[in-house]
């Protein structure tokens, strides 16, 4: 049985995750490990301003099972660390 070439969102389609979302998710991941870096943040210290431990900050970092971690979370974190996140519609071409 050979292989079968798949790309990402039908692999995604296949596993019951919604790909668009999850690439937004890593975006906004990107975003808080930039802030957080730039600003000479530890996951300690961050985990400390958010209310949960320093692993939970790994994990959300580390973009495993990010399809699993909700947007609230990720927007408490950027709010903690002083942005507000606001949603906007934008058609899909």
């Amino acid at each position: 049985m050979g292989f079968k070439e798949i790309n990402l969102k039908d692999f995604a389609d296949e596993l019951g995750i919604n790909y668009f979302e999850v690439k937004e998710k890593q975006r906004l991941i990107e975003h808080i490990i930039r802030l957080r870096t730039n600003h000479g943040i530890s996951q300690s210290n961050l985990a400390q301003m958010v209310g949960v431990s320093q692993s939970r900050i790994s994990q959300i970092e580390s973009g495993i099972s990010t399809s699993k971690i909700s947007f609230d979370v990720i927007f408490h974190i950027l709010n903690v660390m002083g942005f507000n996140c606001e949603v906007r519609l934008k058609k899909m071409a």
